[in-house]
C-alpha cells in the first residue's frame, strides 16, 4: 500500500512538471485583475516592458479599459538578451497584446462641415492687461477645448476623446496636419502660438528610434529600475527589480549605468549614430525632467556639462534663464564658462527681451557672471527699446493692427491633442512613438510611471510635436481629484492681436507714470552694464554709447 501511495505521489509530481513545461513560465495574476499593460518609454509601474513585436510608444495616463475577467498568462521570451555578467540579476520582461475596445461614437460623414469636426472652444476670459507679477498662476491659460461641465467616470469622457481623435484622423487623412490648420483658422486664441507643422514638427528614422530608447531609459530610471534597452529596436529586453530608496533617489546613477551599458552594446565606431544618441538623450531629459525637483535638475546640469555639444550648451543656457531656483541657474552658468560662447549667445540675447521680466533679469545676470563683454552692445540696445510687453503695430491681412507678445501657460496633460496628432496605426511608421491621452476623472500616473498605452483609439504620436515649451513648472489646480493637485504647466510665448481698447489698456499699464521711472528690462540691462564695465552714466542708450565709445 505504501508503495502504491508513493507511486501515485510521484505520478502527480510528473503531471505537474509536464503541465509547467507545456504551459511555459507565466506571470501569474489574481482573478479579476488587469493584465500587465504595455508601456510607454520608461513607464513600468509593474515591471512590464514593451517587446520588439510592436512599435515604440511614448507617454499617457491610467488604463481606460475595464479589467479582463480571465487574464491570459504572458510567456517570457525564450531567448532574452542577457545583461553583462556584473550587476543586478535580470528580471525577464514581456508585453501582452493590446486589448481591443469599442466606443459608441457617431459615424463621421465625408461631407461634414469643418467646424463640426473642431472641438468646442473654451469661453474667452477677458485679459485686462499684461501680467505685472512673478506669480505664474496669474499667467493666461491656453486650452484645446472647453472643459466638461461635469467630470464623471462613466465612460462618456473617454468616448468624447475617442470621437475627437477620430475626427482629427478624418481630416488629416485628406492632407497632413489639415486639422491643425483648420483649428488655427477658427481659433484666434490659439493662432498666435508658435505652432510648427510639416517636416519641422516631425522626427524620423534613426532619430526617432534613438529618442524612443532615450525616453524609455529616463522613465525606467525615474521608476527606480536599471533597464538595458535594445539598441536596434528601442524596446526594453530585460531589467532589474526596483532599486531601494525610492524612485528619485539614485536617478542619475541608474540613468548613467543604463547609458553606459547601451553604449557598450552599440559600440562607438559609428559617429553618425553616436550623434543621434546624444541629441536624443538631451531632448528626452530636457523635456521629461523639466518639472522635476531642483535636485534632479542639478543632476541634469552636471550631465549636460559632461557632453561637449552645441545642443548641450544651448540646454544649459536655457536652464540658466528659465530655472526658478538660484542654485540650478548658478550651476548652469558655471558650466557655461568653459563653453564656446557663440553656441549659446542667442539664448541669452533673446532672454533679454522675453515677455516675462524675471527671465530678462536672469539673462542679464548670466551675461554678467559669464563676463560677456562682447554682449555690451546688446545690453545698450535694450535701453533704446520699449518694454517687450508693450503693443506694437503690425500688418495682418493687409491691415495695421496692434499685437502683443505675451507668455501663456498650457496644462501639459489636458492638451495632448493640441500638441500631437492621433496615433493612427494605418499611417504610422514602425518607429513612431505613441501615448494614450489622459482622461479627466481617471487617475493620472506619476512622472515616473509615464503614460499608459492600452487603448488604440486614444493614442497620439509624441514623435510629432506642434508646440514646444520654453519651460515647465508644477502649479496647483483646484478640484483636481482624482488627478493630483499639483500639475505640470508648460509656458511659451504667443502673439495676440488686440482691439483698440485692449491696446490702450496695455500701454496705460506699461507706461511709467513719472519721469525717470525705468522698466524692469531697462533696470536689468543697466545693472549688467554697471557690473561688467565698472562704470556708470545716465540710464539712456546714447549716454552709454558715448561713455563706451560704441
Amino acid at each position: 500500500m505504501a508503495g502504491c501511495r508513493r507511486s501515485l505521489f510521484v505520478a502527480k509530481l510528473v503531471a505537474v512538471a509536464v503541465f509547467v513545461m507545456v504551459s511555459g513560465i507565466v506571470i501569474a495574476q489574481p482573478p479579476g485583475s488587469s493584465p500587465p499593460l504595455p508601456l510607454l518609454p520608461g513607464s513600468d509601474p509593474g515591471g512590464t516592458l514593451p517587446q520588439p513585436s510592436g512599435p515604440p510608444v511614448g507617454s499617457a495616463p491610467a488604463p481606460l479599459t475595464p479589467p479582463l475577467a480571465n487574464p491570459q498568462p504572458v510567456p517570457i521570451p525564450a531567448n532574452p538578451i542577457l545583461p553583462p555578467a556584473a550587476g543586478p540579476q535580470p528580471v525577464p520582461i514581456s508585453q501582452p497584446p493590446f486589448p481591443q475596445q469599442r466606443f459608441n461614437i457617431p459615424k463621421i460623414l465625408p461631407n461634414m462641415p469643418t467646424k463640426s469636426l473642431l472641438p468646442t472652444a473654451p469661453k474667452m476670459v477677458p485679459i485686462t492687461g499684461p501680467v505685472l507679477t512673478d506669480d505664474l498662476r496669474k499667467v493666461p491659460e491656453a486650452e484645446f477645448e472647453a472643459r466638461p461641465e461635469k467630470i464623471t467616470n462613466d465612460g462618456k469622457l473617454v468616448e468624447q476623446a475617442a470621437y475627437q481623435l477620430a475626427k482629427i484622423s478624418h481630416m488629416n487623412a485628406k492632407k497632413t496636419d489639415a486639422f491643425m490648420v483648420a483649428l488655427l483658422e477658427n481659433r484666434p486664441d490659439l493662432s498666435g502660438l508658435p505652432f510648427v507643422m510639416g517636416d519641422d514638427c516631425r522626427t524620423s528614422g534613426e532619430r526617432t528610434k534613438q529618442f524612443t530608447i532615450a525616453v524609455n531609459t529616463v522613465r525606467q530610471a525615474l521608476a527606480g529600475r536599471v533597464i538595458v534597452n535594445d539598441v536596434n529596436t528601442g524596446f526594453s529586453q530585460q531589467g532589474t527589480s526596483p532599486q531601494p530608496g525610492g524612485p528619485m533617489q539614485g536617478f542619475w546613477s541608474r540613468f548613467n549605468t543604463t547609458c553606459e551599458q547601451e553604449d557598450a552594446n552599440r559600440g562607438r565606431t559609428d559617429k553618425v549614430l553616436a550623434e543621434h544618441v546624444t541629441l536624443a538623450r538631451i531632448a528626452a531629459l530636457m523635456q521629461m525632467l523639466a518639472p522635476e525637483s531642483a535636485e534632479i535638475r542639478l543632476g541634469l546640469v552636471k550631465y549636460l556639462a559632461g557632453i561637449p555639444h552645441v545642443e548641450s550648451s544651448k540646454a544649459l543656457a536655457r536652464m540658466a534663464i528659465f530655472s526658478t531656483e538660484d542654485d540650478v541657474r548658478d550651476a548652469a552658468i558655471t558650466a557655461l564658462k568653459v563653453r564656446r560662447e557663440k553656441d549659446y549667445t542667442d539664448v541669452l540675447v533673446k532672454g533679454l527681451r522675453y515677455p516675462w521680466p524675471a527671465v530678462a533679469k536672469r539673462a542679464a545676470d548670466a551675461i554678467t557672471k559669464l563676463e560677456r563683454k562682447d554682449l555690451i552692445p546688446e545690453l545698450v540696445a535694450v535701453l533704446d527699446e520699449t518694454d517687450p510687453r508693450m503693443p506694437k503695430m503690425k500688418e495682418v491681412n493687409g491691415k495695421k493692427v496692434a499685437v502683443v507678445r505675451e507668455m501663456v501657460k498650457v496644462n501639459h496633460h489636458r492638451n495632448c491633442m493640441m500638441c500631437h496628432p492621433p496615433g493612427n496605426p494605418n499611417t504610422m511608421t514602425s518607429n513612431a512613438i505613441t501615448a494614450e491621452v489622459p482622461i479627466l476623472g481617471q487617475s493620472l500616473p506619476t512622472p515616473s510611471q509615464g503614460y499608459q498605452s492600452s487603448t488604440p483609439e486614444l493614442m497620439v504620436r509624441i514623435d510629432v510635436t506642434y508646440l514646444r515649451q520654453d519651460f515647465s513648472v508644477m502649479l496647483p489646480v483646484g478640484e483636481a481629484h482624482p488627478w493630483p493637485e499639483m500639475q505640470r504647466f508648460d509656458f511659451l510665448v504667443r502673439e495676440r492681436t488686440l482691439t483698440t481698447d485692449e491696446a490702450a489698456i496695455y500701454r496705460d499699464k506699461l507706461t511709467p507714470k513719472e519721469r525717470g521711472v525705468l522698466s524692469p528690462y531697462h533696470k536689468a540691462a543697466l545693472a549688467a552694464l554697471r557690473e561688467i564695465t565698472g562704470k556708470d552714466t545716465a540710464p539712456t542708450a546714447d549716454a552709454w554709447r558715448k561713455l563706451l565709445d560704441l
